[in-house]
Formats: structure tokens, C-alpha cells, sequence
């Protein structure tokens, strides 16, 4: 919504970019399927549903019947005079690596990107202002505020635009917090005098009275930067290359910033989703929606200005009563007390029993309040405190009536009242939420307590946490949709909603040309892959396992069998069920025996009892361990999360006994794919071999020289407890054949975006790589560094590049290894669409393989996008890789055939067929992606460690809580070299 009428909202921050904090899940505007790719817990990789609006396609799409027009050539050109140009330049240290030429290899095709190119008025020059805010209380004099809320720093640029000397054809846009970016240079500095709330001030009013200055910040030109990005001696970044596009998004942002029913979000204010008439939303449960919109954010091209517009959903509360959402939350979660709490921290409600008071604008507003949590025993137990005052709450988000709070009275001694009490006599309210917990709108020291009922959830409020299983497919069946549906969305209402079919970006200065740009493409060959003594080849990035046995089958210790039911189960015994599975394991190449020892446990529903299952799951892993067992393989009745959580911690940190969790009514079908799909993983948590490529596919890798290695860092999601740290995951080859991947997790600051303590972890790696190759380190040492956005390259060429040589220099004697990192993002909004009906797949994508690295790719940067994956539906997304630093591919020692573009764009993709447990390419590098889900593996354990020892336990406690300790991610010791997190 707009902040032009909403004085108190707040915008919201970040949800998604190209990646920065995992916090926040954003939502692509399509999702691609990989049935192979299945959790721990069985196969989940089924189809879903498609979701969302745009019919069935009837006869050949408008993204094939479009005009096609070739690439530009005039781009193309000048890509290939700056590899001319800069053939001969030496590679300094600390700079990005220099792009060496582009790909070659490959069938050759033309597809179209979603980028629209952007033409500037001649002369067109854009001036930017800093809003400067200072505040007047208590009659003194203004004074510099150096922080204001949000939604009143929103709602002072909304009154700065309505000012009269903005409405003379100047183009006022702003980006709603401290920027306002002009067409021409105002003649004098402007500033003026709001107060938050009503115009008429009462006596004794205390609202704050603000001053808003304008400050000029120096302009920009478009087409000085156009020149510069002509230039073929152009070597590197231009100067001001973050301010321009700053400005640019914010001029682009102009149109639909005005428009009241649209609510803008994402850093830099690239996301717009219609919450008016228009609105597209779909439940997601638990009292969250997923709302389609759009993404829109001007980049550099090749010797041009590019606006990315891509189709984006994303996840917000639902407005409305927030009783209805509570209610809902309990669906999905139960009465999970403590979750509940922090699922709704941050959320703005009207507090509707308050009388509403006009805004500056003059319309009725009622006020909103924001929610810290709901009520704890620990409320008002700060330092300092009256004890003879402090709020009564019986328990965790208690009810009105089990609420308290010290209410003073003017000639008389004060007294305890309930928040129903309260409100009955102030406001003659009968509270109907009388069996719900209320909320604080306060904080610690001074909580305000509300019931539901006279809360509502203001519209347009984006959902920051990590949402339920259930929540999260619910996403993907809305975002789900064929390549022609977004093609046709981005192209009619994304052009629409920007302004841009109306042409309202020209009164700026900006004609953005209505057809997407197209580009060169190439289909790389597939690789052939090994199993056993078969080849096969990949049809359509699949293959099959039948009747295959794998490339090393490992010897498996003979497993228990804990049966956890809950409930009624389908069977009486799980016996036959399980020897069939063992039964899998053989044919599939594994030494296994049947098991010996089953035990089971009755699990039951509901928070009240998780700490009872919690203990029955120790016992049976005392007795596992009592019998010397080293595998078990766990049957379990439904998904829940805190029983699978627990399971893990208890098995890989706790015990080092290896679990494999399989569901009990999948395995009770004995679907020979849903077996054998987990027979794959049980293979690789032993140590064995899956798949490897072929000779003729592994010329580089198969030497036995490249030590191939994934790095990332999660943070904490917005429903995370407040102590979380963030975590640090690595993952590295063994050998040549990139079957095996173990890995290590630490700990590390929360929110810290470097990889701390890299310098141990890649020493481990180092040393475990040794023992498998007979005292030998690698020659060469490949980083995929997953999770890193533009503006971090310097920090892992600068902190972490540093950290593998010094882990390096312990361990060789003499030369040191050549190391190359490549970055791996794949949360950007870069998608192709196919032009012509032979070079799409079955689901309309381009065809897997599709490799681009020109024209929507800059020739300072060695960057290129990937397509490895075929999805079973939906919109692919390619990966986008940016080699940041090479001693590997532009070395003849190391590289002597040449081709250096060629040869890392060829071995990427046949990495991404390296992931051992799924019959499918997958979107990107395989150690990268293991890496990622490493990291989904540590915030298990973090969160099962926290549900058992860390929840506030009562009045003695302060409510604050220490991070996680380091080991509860630490794998025990006998398990430390497997692949026990697959």
C-alpha cells in the first residue's frame, strides 16, 4: 500500500535480492521441479500443483508467435573488441578476475531474457536530495533526530511530495525513507513543519513535531555512463556505478509509488505487489497469503541500461481480524506458545478500539501499534523495577484473564486488574477472545497489553520467517507456472504496473522499449555418466536406476529399526516392509543384512507432550548404543519436523549413530523408486558411489588433481529466536570422482556474511582429501561460494581467499595449489524463454544444458548463466556464476588445451549430474547446493538443542537467552568423514 495514506506503515525491508541474509525467505516468481532431489525423510519430490492464473495455453504461445529480432550487434561487437583489447593484461591481485573470452561450445540458439533496454531523454540528468530530519519535543528547539520510527519517516517523504513546489513538472520520486531524486535542481533549499497525527493540538500533547530539510547530494547523467560502458578500455567497475543505479531504481519506482494499492518492499525497493483492486493472493496457512507481483530493477548491460523485470511472489500475513490469523497459526503449528510469539513480533495492527484521528492529509486513521510478542512471565523484569508492580502472567501467551498489570488510580492506592477487566470497564468492550492470548504492543520494560479483538492486521505486510512444510508448498503450487504464463505476465501487467506501457516513465526522462532484449545462447552436450560397468547418457536431465547397480557399493553396518508410531499405523509389523528395503540395498550393490534388533515408541500430539517423545527417542538411542548399533534406519508416521529434528541431533551430534528416516506410508507401498531413491543416500552416507562421470567427461576432474569444495553461511529468519547465530557450512571432494562430498559446520557471529573460521574448515578438508589420496594434497583447489550478492565480492576476495592460503601454507611444503572461486547465485530474477518451438523442452523451458554469457552479462565480469536442471514443471532459473578469482582455467599448466571459458562452463555443468542422491541434474553446482543443505541440516540441530534446553523456563528467568553452543552443530567424531547430513 501506499505510504502516501498511510502515516504509521512501514514498508517492510529486504525479502529477497540475490540473496543477502537468508532471513526472510523470498519467493522467485517460478519454481522448477527435482523429483530426485528428495529429503532425508523420504520422497518429497512429488509434482504439486501448478497454481496461480493463466489458463491452459491453447495452439503456440505469444512467447514463440513474438517477433524475434537477432541479438544486438552492436553489443556483440564490442564484446568481442574488448577481449581483443584486453588479451594481453596481466591479472593484479585484489581485482575481480578478467574475463579470458566467451563460450563456444554448444549447439547455437536465440532466446529471449527478461530485460527490456532503457533510452534516456538527450542530456536527461537526475539530481538527488537527502532528507534531513529533526524533531522538537517539550517546546525546545528542533533538534537533528537520529532515530525516528519507520512509519513516521514514511509518512513525512509522502507530506514532502504533496508540497506544491514538487507538483511543477519536476518528477518527484523518492525511495520513502531518505531519498527524493528530482528532474531539474530545486532554486532554493526546501524544508517544512509536520506533526504526526491530528492538525488541532491538544493541550499537554506530546506527538512529536518533525522538520524536514531537503539537502542536495550532487546529480547524474545516464549518458556519461553509457559512454563509459562503450568504452572498450573500460577494465573495471565505473566510479559511481551504486549510485546511478540507486537513483534509477528510484526514478523507475516513481508510478507505482503513487498509486495507493500498491505496496513496494525489497532492498532497494525493487518489489511491487497490488494489495488494492488487482490484488492476486492465494492462502498459504497459518494465517499467511502469497500475493504475485513483480520485480523490477535496472542493470547494466552491455554498452546499455537494462530494466530486469521478472515476475516475483511473496509471503504476508493476512489483514484482517488477527484472532482469524492466530487461529489460523494454530492449524499449521498448534499451540506452539513460544513460536506464536515470535511469528508475530513486528507485525502492525489497528488498535481499533481507539477513536480514529485525521492524518496530515486529512483522513481518519486509526492508530497502529506494533506487536513485540505476545505476554511472558518475564514481562516488566528489568533492572530497576518496582516488584510490587510488575505484570502477573501466569504462563507463555496467556489469555486476557490470566493477564495482570498494576493499573495507578488518581486519589486512590492502585490495584491488579486483568486486561479483561480493563477493557470491560474502560471501553465496555465483552472480550470474545477470552480463550487467546493476548499481545504486547509494548516492550519488556513497559509492556501495553491488547486482546485479539480490538486488533486488526494492516494490509501489505510481508512475512520475514521460515515458513511450515505445509506453508511452503502451499507457495510453490501459486508460484509454479509455465514459462509462456510468466512471459505473458511480465510483458502486459509487469509493463503495466511500472508505468511503462502508459508511458509514464517518459515525464522522467526514460522510454523503456516494450520487447525483450535477445540474446545468444548455447546447448552444452550432456555428460555421460558411470554406473557400475554401464554408461547412460541423460535424456532431458534424467535418468533411470533400474536394474543399475552403483558405481561402489559400500559395505553397511547390519541396521535397528525404531518404529515410532502415532496413532493407528498401516501395518502390525514393519519387518517385511523394511527387508524389502534391504533387500533394495543389495541390488543396488551394497553389502547389508537384514536387521536384527526393532524397537519402537508411541509418540504423541500436541506441545504439551514433546518433551515425553523427546525422552522416549533418548532411551531408544541408549539402547542402540547399549547394542553397539552404528545405523538405524527410522520409520516414521508424519513429517514432524521436531521429532525428525530431534532424531538428527540425537543421532549425528549426540551418538554418531547414522539414521536414515523413511515414512511409513510410502514405505509400506514399496514404490521401487521411492526405495531406490533412498537406497542412493543410504549409499552415500557410508562412503560408497553413486554415479561418476565418464573418462571422456572428467579429462580435468578425473586426474585426480582438483579438490572441488562448497561454501555458505545462513543467518537467522525472522522467526528465529533473537540470540540465533548464524552458520558457516563446507563441503569438499575427496577424489576425482566427486562421488563422496563430507563436510563440517561451525558457528559463527549472527549475521556475519564471511566465513570466519574458513581457515580451519578448509584445513580439515585439505587433510581428509590427503588420507584418501595416498598422502597426496590437491594440485588445484575449485571453490563454488554459494550466498554471496555483488557487493560482497571484495570481502571473499579479501578475507577469504586470504584464509584458504594461510589453511594452505600448513600443509605444503613447497609450490602452493592454484585456486579459482566461483560465486554461485541463483536468488537473482534473470530467466530466458525459448523463441522458437526446437529449442524448448517439454515444459517450455529452454532446453537443459543452455548456457548465455553475453549481452545481459557485463565484459568486465567473467560471469555466464547456467541451465542445468530440466524441471518436471514450472519456470527454470539458471544459475548465475561469477568467477572471481582464477589461477586454474587461464593457467597453460593447470589448462594447456586453452579455452578457459569453454572449460569451466563445460565442468560446472557436468558437475551439477554429481548429486549422488537424485537421478537428475540439478540448478546448480553440486558442492554448492550441498553446502546450502548442510546449512538447512545445522538449523535442525540448532533448533532441536533449543526446544530441549534453551526455552524460557519461568519467573526466574530474565527472558534472554545465550546463543547455541558450538558443539550442538558439531558432528561426533566417528562420523565427522561421512556424508551422515545427505
Amino acid at each position: 500500500m501506499s505510504g502516501r495514506n498511510l502515516p504509521y506503515r512501514d514498508r517492510g525491508g529486504d525479502r529477497g535480492g540475490d540473496r543477502g541474509s537468508r532471513g526472510g525467505r523470498g519467493f522467485s516468481g517460478d519454481r522448477g521441479g527435482s523429483r530426485g532431489s528428495s529429503s532425508d525423510r523420504g520422497d518429497r519430490g512429488g509434482r504439486g500443483g501448478r497454481g496461480g492464473r493463466g489458463g491452459q495455453q491453447s495452439g503456440p504461445s505469444r512467447m514463440l508467435l513474438a517477433p524475434t529480432q537477432p541479438p544486438d550487434p552492436n553489443a556483440l561487437s564490442y564484446e568481442n573488441q574488448y577481449i581483443k583489447d584486453t588479451a594481453k593484461d596481466t591479472q593484479k591481485d585484489h581485482q575481480l578476475a578478467r574475463r579470458p573470452g566467451y563460450g563456444t561450445q554448444g549447439r547455437a540458439m536465440v532466446l529471449r531474457a527478461n530485460f527490456f533496454e532503457m533510452q534516456f531523454k538527450p542530456d536527461q540528468e537526475y539530481h538527488s536530495y537527502r532528507v534531513d530530519i529533526s524533531v522538537k519535543k517539550d517546546g525546545d528547539g528542533f533538534k537533528h533526530a537520529e532515530k525516528i520510527p519507520k512509519a513516521h519517516r514514511q509518512f513525512l517523504m509522502d507530506a514532502f511530495l504533496q508540497e506544491r513546489r514538487f507538483q511543477e513538472n519536476i518528477g518527484p520520486a523518492t525511495d520513502g525513507t531518505t531519498e527524493i531524486v528530482l528532474n531539474r535542481q530545486l532554486d532554493d533549499t526546501s524544508s517544512f513543519v509536520r506533526r504526526i497525527g491530528d492538525a488541532a493540538v491538544a493541550p499537554g500533547d506530546k506527538r512529536p513535531i518533525y522538520k524536514a530539510t531537503l539537502i542536495y547530494q550532487g546529480s547524474v547523467k545516464p549518458d556519461d555512463f553509457k559512454n563509459i560502458l562503450r568504452n572498450p578500455k573500460q577494465r573495471g567497475p565505473m566510479e559511481n556505478e551504486a549510485v546511478i543505479l540507486r537513483i534509477l531504481n528510484i526514478v523507475m519506482s516513481a508510478h507505482p509509488y503513487k498509486d495507493p494499492g500498491i505496496y513496494i518492499s525489497g532492498r532497494g525497493r525493487t518489489k511491487f505487489f497490488r494489495m488494492g483492486p488487482g490484488k492476486e493472493a492465494w492462502p498459504m496457512g497459518g494465517g499467511i497469503e502469497a500475493a504475485r507481483g513483480y520485480f523490477s530493477s535496472v542493470r547494466f548491460g552491455t554498452g546499455k541500461f537494462l530494466l530486469n523485470l521478472n515476475v516475483n511472489h511473496g509471503a504476508f500475513y493476512k489483514p484482517g481480524p488477527l484472532s482469524a490469523l492466530v487461529k489460523e497459526y494454530m492449524v499449521v503449528y498448534g499451540e506452539d506458545r513460544e513460536h506464536l510469539g515470535r511469528y508475530l513480533k513486528g507485525l502492525k495492527i489497528y488498535a481499533i478500539h481507539l477513536p480514529k484521528r485525521k492524518d496530515a492529509f486529512g483522513k481518519p486513521q486509526y492508530a497502529i501499534k506494533s506487536i513485540l510478542g505476545v505476554a511472558t512471565p518475564q514481562d516488566g523484569k528489568v533492572k530497576g523495577a518496582n516488584p510490587n508492580e510488575l505484570p502477573r502472567v501466569k504462563r507463555l501467551a496467556s489469555s486476557p484473564g490470566n493477564v495482570q498489570f498494576f493499573m495507578n488510580q488518581e486519589g486512590r492506592p492502585g490495584r491488579y486488574v486483568t486486561v479483561t477487566e480493563y477493557f470491560e470497564k474502560t471501553y465496555n468492550m465483552k472480550i470474545r477472545c477470552h480463550d487467546m492470548p493476548v499481545v504486547n504492543v509494548g516492550n519488556m520494560e513497559h509492556p501495553s497489553y491488547l486482546p485479539l479483538d480490538v486488533c486488526e492486521v494492516v494490509p501489505g505486510q510481508g512475512f520475514g520467517g521460515d515458513p511450515a512444510t505445509s506453508q511452503r508448498q502451499a507457495m510453490i503450487k501459486v508460484s509454479c507456472r509455465k514459462p509462456p504464463e510468466n512471459y505473458e505476465s511480465i510483458t502486459t501487467d509487469g509493463l503495466n504496473i511500472m508505468g511503462i506501457t502508459a508511458g509514464k516513465t517518459v515525464e522522467r526522462g526514460i522510454k523503456v522499449l516494450p520487447d525483450m532484449v535477445t540474446v545468444p545462447a548455447r546447448i552444452l552436450n550432456t555428460p555421460v555418466l558411470k554406473y557400475g560397468s554401464q554408461k547412460t547418457t541423460p535424456r532431458f536431465g534424467s535418468w533411470n536406476l533400474a536394474n543399475t547397480k552403483f558405481c561402489s557399493g559400500a559395505t553397511i553396518p547390519t541396521p535397528a529399526v525404531l518404529w515410532l508410531r502415532k496413532g493407528r499405523d498401516l501395518f502390525e509389523t514393519p519387518n517385511m516392509c523394511v527387508q524389502k528395503f534391504t533387500k533394495k540395498l543389495r541390488e543396488h550393490g551394497m553389502k547389508v543384512n537384514d536387521p536384527t534388533m526393532y524397537l519402537q515408541a508411541s509418540l504423541s500430539g500436541g506441545p504439551e507432550s514433546e518433551s515425553k517423545n523427546r525422552e522416549a527417542i533418548k532411551q531408544l538411542f541408549i539402547k542402540l548404543l547399549n547394542g553397539n548399533v552404528k545405523f538405524a534406519i527410522v520409520i516414521l508416521s508424519d513429517a514432524n519436523s521436531k521429532v525428525f529434528d530431534w532424531i538428527k541431533y540425537s543421532g549425528d551430534i549426540k551418538t554418531g549413530i547414522i539414521t536414515h528416516c523413511m515414512q511409513v506410508d510410502k514405505l509400506n507401498r514399496g514404490d521401487d523408486q521411492y526405495l531406490s531413491n533412498n537406497a542412493m543416500k543410504v549409499n552415500l552416507k557410508f562412503g560408497g558411489a553413486n554415479q561418476v562421470l565418464d573418462g571422456s567427461h572428467s579429462k580435468f576432474i578425473g586426474q585426480g588433481k582438483t579438490m572441488v569444495v562448497g561454501l555458505d553461511v545462513t543467518h537467522p529468519t525472522g522467526t528465529d529466536p533473537p540470540s540465533w547465530p548464524s552458520v558457516a557450512a563446507i563441503v569438499a571432494s575427496i577424489d576425482g570422482r566427486m562421488a563422496q562430498w563430507p563436510g563440517e559446520i561451525m558457528i559463527q557471529g549472527r549475521r556475519v556474511e564471511h566465513v570466519e573460521v574458513l581457515q580451519q574448515l578448509m584445513y580439515r578438508r585439505l587433510e581428509l582429501w590427503k588420507t584418501h589420496n595416498g598422502g597426496t594434497l590437491p594440485m588445484n583447489i575449485l571453490v563454488y561460494r554459494d550466498g554471496v550478492s555483488e557487493g560482497q565480492f571484495d570481502m571473499v576476495l579479501n578475507f577469504e581467499l586470504p584464509l584458504i592460503k594461510k589453511a594452505c601454507a600448513e600443509l605444503y611444503n613447497r609450490s602452493m595449489p592454484y585456486i579459482t572461486i566461483v560465486v554461485c547465485g541463483k536468488r537473482h530474477n534473470v530467466r530466458f524463454y525459448p523463441t522458437i518451438e526446437k529449442d524448448q523442452d517439454r515444459t517450455q523451458n529452454p532446453i537443459n544444458g543452455c548456457v548465455v554469457d553475453r549481452v545481459v552479462t557485463r565484459p568486465i565480469f567473467w560471469d555466464f548463466y547456467l541451465q542445468a536442471q530440466a524441471p518436471l514443471q514450472g519456470s527454470a532459473r539458471p544459475a548465475h556464476y561469477i568467477v572471481i578469482h582464477d589461477d586454474i582455467f587461464r593457467n597453460p599448466k593447470t589448462n594447456p588445451e586453452g579455452k578457459p571459458a569453454d572449460m569451466i562452463q563445460e565442468l560446472t555443468h557436468n558437475i551439477c549430474y554429481m548429486m549422488g542422491r537424485a537421478t537428475r541434474s540439478i540448478s546448480y553446482a553440486t558442492p554448492a547446493f550441498l553446502a546450502d543443505k548442510m546449512c538447512d541440516r545445522a538449523r535442525k540441530y540448532m533448533l532441536a538443542y533449543y526446544y530441549a534446553f534453551m526455552q524460557p523456563r519461568g519467573p526466574g528467568s530474565d527472558g534472554k537467552m545465550p546463543p547455541p553452543p558450538p558443539d550442538c552443530v558439531q558432528l561426533e567424531k566417528s562420523i565427522v568423514s561421512k556424508m551422515a547430513y545427505i
